[in-house]
């Protein structure tokens, strides 16, 4: 049974008041089925087609539904990456979409709920979205009240911009000495300059940076001497910019999870700091959160609750489809000031309605969204990241974490003392709780060695001007198989990243995946392209 069968089953009533709970339920669990056997990539064939297929005009009376339904699944899906949210797609940190998440955004899309305005007596939409977001409080063991300015966004991008708009108002306010200072309605003040302290941050931060027009370039990436402590330069970084001439604002931004190696900052020492210097601290836990569920990261529980300002992603360790970004923010009146502005138009305010006597008192708590969000209006994305909550539980995502994480360990093992151990070198090594060498967290940074032992295409000595070309070519060699997919990652002279976050990976395989990647990571060494 193919995705073409599977949809038109889902689809065939006539009204989404008639789609069958089972049948969306069945159709998911097929589809996903189907779609972990499928490349990872498309072949550049299939591409190649499916280009010559896309439309070039309008149609003038336009096609049937089954016709065009046809179109894009015999046409062309076969250009997508069909297999990326498949257990091998090892690329860009990103998970997959977890069945109860599907079922989620399919009913999203039937029912299209407009989350734009509390509406409390014509909708739950809004009170359902507060919730969901109290939920995966919940689920990091962070207290409800901790954060209650909150958001969803189209990504972490997108709430990574939200973050630095608090903090760019925050900073601007204590470098003026002016608590109701609003960047929002005034524009930036003479004379001030934001710098944004980070350690070792994600491209969207100079992204939002350059957006709310602090500017890329007041992005510093602190550089650390050898065995310096992260807290320790910035507070040395903080301290020079205090005793300058100019006024210098301040926000400063760390990952929980540093995105090319898993590792995690001190974040507690972080906090003290930026509390003696009065800087904004938002935290980029975009695919790092989860690990608060394990005890082995029990050291780090609590740490993301030092934030004034959390970012999320729902796409990456939860598992939900796009566009599930997540923000928190200890400020909610701050966060309000910059998006609702001070005039709501009379077709935006949430007309004052009389309540039922058993009317929960918390729903009157809810925020419109348009006023804690980018966005006047957007889909209804909380109700994929409820579904998924509620269908795994902290039980299930404590295991999917456990999983992933095992499962870099594994491959890492194999590259640090079993047969790989003679073409690759593991470069994110820490010590684990048992006092042996292992990778932190769910990402394996690796290269390959610069041996005799392996084809000189992957030796860096090869190529004596650029010698980064040894891992990218590895890449290319690797993504070509289409039996798995990995990304470049941060280091010097080259390496390459895997990062496992997608929740079929290792699940009830008898350890068919890890078979399957070390074999492709063996063949291409021993330059035999056969899979089989």
């Amino acid at each position: 049974m193919d995705i073409l069968n599977q949809l038109f089953r889902l689809f065939a009533a006539d009204s989404s008041e008639n789609v069958p709970a089972g049948s969306i339920v069945d159709s998911t669990t097929e589809i996903q089925s189907i779609l972990r056997n499928l490349p990872v990539t498309a072949p550049e064939k299939d591409i190649a087609l499916a280009l010559k297929c896309i439309a070039n005009s309008i149609p003038e009376d336009g096609l049937p539904l089954s016709q065009v339904t046809n179109h894009v699944l015999e046409e062309l899906a076969r250009g997508f990456a069909r297999g990326q949210s498949g257990p091998r797609y090892f690329g860009f940190v990103t998970g997959g979409a977890l069945p109860a998440a599907q079922c989620g955004d399919i009913l999203t899309t039937i029912y299209d709920q407009n989350v734009q305005v509390h509406l409390p007596t014509d909708t739950i939409s809004t009170a359902l979205e507060h919730r969901t977001l109290q939920l995966v409080l919940d689920l990091l063991s962070i207290p409800r009240a901790t954060f209650t300015g909150q958001s969803l966004s189209s990504g972490a991008t997108g709430s990574n911009i939200l973050g630095l708009l608090c903090g760019r108002d925050h900073a601007i306010r204590k470098a003026i000495g002016d608590a109701e200072y609003s960047v929002a309605d005034n524009g930036y003040p003479a004379g001030i300059t934001i710098k944004v302290l980070t350690d070792r941050h994600h491209a969207s931060i100079e992204k939002a940076a350059a957006i709310i027009g602090i500017g890329r370039k007041n992005v510093v990436s602190l550089v650390l001497a050898q065995s310096e402590r992260f807290v320790d330069c910035l507070e040395r970084q903080l301290e020079q910019y205090r005793t300058s001439p100019g006024k210098v604002a301040t926000i400063v931004t760390v990952s929980f999870g540093e995105v090319n190696t898993g590792d995690f900052t001190d974040i507690r020492g972080v906090r003290e700091v930026c509390d003696r210097y009065g800087a904004w601290l938002h935290i980029d836990a975009a695919f790092g959160a989860l690990a608060c569920l394990l005890p082995e990261y029990s050291h780090l529980s609590g740490q993301i609750a030092c934030a004034d300002s959390l970012t999320l992603d729902a796409h990456k360790s939860f598992n939900v489809p796009y566009a599930a970004g997540i923000f928190y923010t200890r400020d909610r009146a701050l966060l309000t000031s910059i998006l609702a502005g001070s005039t709501i138009p009379t077709y935006l305010a949430a007309a004052s309605q009389p309540r039922p006597e058993d009317f929960p008192e918390w729903v009157d708590t809810v925020a419109s969204p348009l006023h804690t969000n980018l966005e006047n209006s957007r889909r209804f994305i909380a109700l994929p990241l409820y579904c998924a909550l509620i269908n795994m539980g902290r039980k299930g995502y404590t295991e999917l974490m456990n999983r992933n994480i095992q499962f870099a360990r594994d491959l890492a093992a194999w590259m640090l003392s079993g047969q790989g151990e003679q073409w690759y070198e593991v470069l994110n090594l820490m010590e684990g709780a048992d006092g042996e060498k292992c990778v932190p967290l769910n990402v394996v940074l690796f290269r390959p060695r610069d041996t005799e032992d392996i084809p000189a295409i992957y030796r860096r000595s090869h190529y004596s001007s650029k010698p980064e070309r040894a891992s990218s070519t590895l890449i290319q060699d690797i993504n070509r198989t289409k039996g798995m997919y990995v990304s470049p990652g941060a280091y010097a002279l080259g390496a390459v990243r895997i990062a496992v976050s997608n929740w079929t990976t290792g699940l009830n395989d008898d350890g068919e995946d890890l078979k399957a990647v070390k074999k492709i990571l063996r063949n291409i060494m021993l330059q035999d392209p056969r899979l089989d």
